[in-house]
């Protein structure tokens, strides 16, 4: 019986149920009813049933089961906390019951990823051909950065229905977070083939193209998932990135705007309640109450993007910047712009109503194209004379090299991609250390530093690593040097900022902030070299490029003379 009404539509059987109901005495009568209900929709009545159920009724499972299920679908999260206690007073019951752990795992999903973890597997040993199962396992496994576990979990749902397109859609983001792009494209195809009509598929499709640094095909896949559905911050997001990529800033930085809209700008971090600024024509004026400009995102992109304050102070705008701690004393007194300069709490601040904007909206309100890119560098600058413990020494003859050869840990998605092993860049820099070419300065902080181990010790290579407690710190050493080679990290855009020789060795699929195909950047013009991976994850050719540089930079030919001596 319970099954005929789980697939009825027809609320003709409700009263019918209503009737048979009345007139039974058996409590289970209760749950067909209700089971009606809930396939039609009828959250409310639903729950308004099953509040009458008698202390017998309550001792099925099913009651609060259904009485969970038509909790979570009240409005705005109201009923998540009477949904929790439902499913665990069913399993209290009922241990064994697979559908109440899974639902039960759904809802802590995104509170206990723990618990909501050990209620999928539980659920899955009750019952392991559940394919929503396998399917929301695997979601959750993605979002913890697992990409293997998740893409089993993925596996496995498709084994069991292969012709559900989100599977295969989220299996595809498993594999893109592996860097497998074959197999991710595979993936994202045969979702579009199985609905064609499914926003998500195609977006993904195009983050993979850019990926791949093929933005004319990914343009189309972009612009199409757009079109499916316009409120997706996701697929306007990814389009604005593509549109940069493409050096189309006039309608690139516009679309850029929704990843505020996105998890890479969580709410909660919008430091005022006020209004975000639109127009640069509501900005206020000193004076006034002002504008609070915040960093939204990295430490480079700060670095980066700062160069902006001093266009609204051309302008008169009334501004009060917050950026991060390690940022504070370099945005102060490096970068000295007419605002005052605060900490970044990354929470809201209930009393302040100020209209804010956060840091990478700016480019949109001055309207950057690539030709009016703010480039007068150096825009850093120091503020007074190194002090005695981060002075470097003149080098007894040649330049003084900085070097930096991992990005930030904590990142994990970019992190796999931008660092090089460092031992793939010591063997040309020690013969230059040896020639009395350059003296050596590692600028590494972070777990990569321990890389520099084998070299500790060397009289021409200097660790600063325990010497830089902030970002003002690392400028008065770089600064100081003749070049800077780094990956693609903030101190390269430190060392860009203060108009120092940069060279940044960037992986495949480097972000628009670098364009496409060149040696260049027009963010810092004349300073900034980039060599670039060829192949997706070979550093072979960026370290064959950067000896061929090195060698023409000191007019050698580093490798005949190594094999010289060893003639000698």
């Amino acid at each position: 019986m319970l099954q005929q009404v789980a697939n009825t539509t027809d609320s003709q059987l409700l009263e019918s149920l209503r009737l048979q109901a009345a007139s039974q005495s058996h409590p289970a009568w209760i749950l067909p009813q209700a089971l009606a209900l809930w396939q039609l929709g009828r959250t409310g009545q639903v729950l308004e049933l099953l509040s009458t159920a008698s202390s017998d009724q309550e001792q099925h499972p099913l009651v609060w089961l259904l009485r969970g299920l038509a909790l979570r679908r009240l409005p705005d999260g109201r009923g998540e906390d009477a949904a929790l206690e439902a499913y665990r007073r069913g399993l209290a019951l009922d241990p064994g019951r697979c559908d109440l752990h899974y639902n039960l795992a759904n809802l802590l999903h995104g509170r206990d990823p723990h618990a909501a973890e050990c209620h999928y597997q539980l659920s899955l040993t009750l019952d392991p051909w559940q394919a929503s199962c396998w399917h929301n396992l695997g979601l959750l496994l993605h979002q913890q950065d697992r990409p293997r576990l998740a893409g089993a979990a993925f596996r496995t749902s498709l084994l069991l229905d292969p012709t559900y397109p989100d599977a295969w859609c989220n299996l595809g983001l498993a594999f893109l977070a592996r860097e497998l792009y074959g197999q991710a494209e595979r993936c994202f195809a045969q979702a579009i083939a199985l609905d064609p009509l499914q926003s998500a598929s195609h977006t993904n499709m195009g983050s993979l193209l850019v990926a791949r640094l093929e933005p004319e095909r990914a343009l189309a896949f972009l612009e199409r998932g757009v079109e499916l559905d316009r409120n997706s911050a996701h697929a306007l997001f990814n389009l604005g990135l593509c549109q940069l990529l493409l050096g189309r800033f006039e309608t690139g930085w516009c679309y850029y705007d929704a990843r505020l809209q996105t998890h890479l700008v969580p709410q909660e971090c919008v430091p005022t309640t006020g209004p975000r600024l639109t127009s640069l024509v509501d900005a206020p004026r000193r004076g006034e109450q002002p504008l609070v400009v915040w960093a939204e995102q990295g430490l480079g992109d700060t670095i980066q993007f700062s160069r902006y304050l001093a266009l609204l102070d051309a302008l008169g705008i009334a501004y009060e910047f917050l950026c991060p701690q390690p940022l504070l004393r370099l945005m102060r007194h490096w970068l000295a712009p007419a605002g005052a300069v605060a900490p970044l709490s990354c929470s809201t601040d209930p009393s302040d109503d100020r209209v804010h904007c956060p840091l990478l909206s700016l480019p949109r309100l001055f309207a950057t194209r690539e030709v009016t890119i703010p480039g007068a560098i150096p825009y850093l600058r120091p503020p007074e004379q190194p002090p005695a413990h981060l002075r470097v020494p003149e080098p007894p003859g040649g330049l003084a090299v900085g070097l930096v050869w991992a990005a930030n840990a904590s990142n994990k998605a970019m992190y796999r991609h931008k660092c090089i092993p460092l031992e793939l860049l010591m063997p040309r820099l020690l013969n230059l250390v040896d020639l009395d070419l350059i003296d050596l300065h590692a600028l590494q902080v972070g777990p990569d530093h321990d890389q520099l181990a084998p070299w500790i010790g060397h009289p021409r290579i200097t660790d600063w690593a325990p010497h830089l407690g902030d970002f003002a710190d690392t400028a008065q050493v770089v600064s100081q040097l003749d070049l800077v080679i780094a990956v693609d990290t903030a101190v390269a855009h430190l060392a860009a900022a203060l108009n120092r020789p940069t060279w940044l060795l960037l992986p495949s699929n480097a972000d628009f902030r670098w364009l496409r195909g060149r040696w260049d950047s027009p963010w810092y013009p004349g300073c900034m070299r980039l060599f670039r991976q060829t192949h997706q994850g070979d550093w072979s050719a960026v370290v064959h490029e950067l000896h061929q540089a090195l060698d023409r930079l000191f007019l050698l030919d580093l490798q005949a003379l190594a094999a010289a001596k060893l003639r000698s």
